[in-house]
């Protein structure tokens, strides 16, 4: 997808789904928000960028140390997780701000002293181009910190549905493994490469596997499956292909074996990748 693509989609339907899904997507995040969070390290009086904030866990939860004396502004294309943000930021009596902007373009502002993102970086449709710019914004010194996909193999959470699916649906083009989408960064030395080319300095790459929470309540199985049908890989072509009804038992049957003690939860890994300006 183009960059004009993504607002697109992120404005539709699927902007509203994940407004629904808002609790149980910073749920099942948790340990990566934490991890990026301690990595980014935050402090008071700091001017910090959210990348691709959607409904704002991470730019709330920065804006509540960086305090009155700082200032956090989150980024999104998506009109209606922004609306959810504002939303969220009121009854928190934040002072985050939220813009609607593509955050490989925008420039009102600069000179941040941390710049972050929870899986908003890996959509760009040039993203040499968007880190050089992102480069443009930072103080001297300062920190670029985000959580990215590994592959795709070391995330069953998104492979799994689509396996377990794999003969009710169309056949699906080879994939490009860089074009803008969840597991765009997957490659470590292909974004350390894009980094360094942007000016970016000091890079690290720290492996965060962790457990997926995708169902619980009172059915989890149930939850598990409604879970995979409205977020990740298999829910978009699922509705394309109009098969709601044939996968959910499929999916029951794949997700019974990861139930334990009332949860269902499978292995994710990221990248928190931390540089300099």
């Amino acid at each position: 997808m183009s960059n004009a693509e993504q607002i697109d989609y992120w404005n539709g339907k699927v902007g509203d789904i994940w407004v629904q899904m808002q609790e149980r997507m910073d749920l099942a995040l948790t340990p990566v928000t934490a991890a990026l969070l301690a990595a980014a390290n935050p402090q008071p009086s700091e001017t910090v960028l959210d990348i691709g904030c959607g409904a704002g866990e991470t730019t709330l939860a920065v804006d509540a140390v960086v305090g009155e004396g700082g200032h956090a502004i989150g980024l999104d294309i998506s009109e209606p997780l922004l609306a959810r943000a504002r939303t969220r930021a009121e009854a928190l009596l934040s002072e985050a701000e939220f813009i609607a902007a593509d955050a490989s373009a925008w420039a009102e502002e600069s000179g941040f002293d941390l710049i972050l993102s929870r899986f908003g970086v890996m959509f760009f449709a040039d993203p040499q181009a968007a880190f050089t710019h992102l480069h443009s914004l930072a103080a001297p010194g300062g920190r670029l910190v985000f959580a990215c996909w590994q592959p795709a193999a070391r995330n069953l959470w998104a492979t799994l549905p689509m396996t377990a699916l794999a003969d009710l649906l169309p056949a699906q083009p080879p994939a490009d493994p860089h074009a803008p989408g969840p597991f765009a960064f997957a490659d470590a030395a292909r974004v350390a490469t894009m980094l360094e080319a942007a000016g970016w300095q000091d890079l690290a790459f720290h492996s965060l596997p962790f457990a997926m929470l995708i169902g619980g309540g009172d059915d989890p199985i149930a939850d598990a499956v409604s879970f995979n049908l409205k977020i990740g890989p298999a829910a978009r072509v699922v509705r394309d292909a109009g098969i709601g009804d044939a996968a959910k038992p499929r999916l029951a049957a794949a997700l019974q074996p990861f139930l334990a003690d009332g949860r269902v939860e499978l292995p994710g890994a990221v990248w928190v990748v931390t540089a300099r300006a």
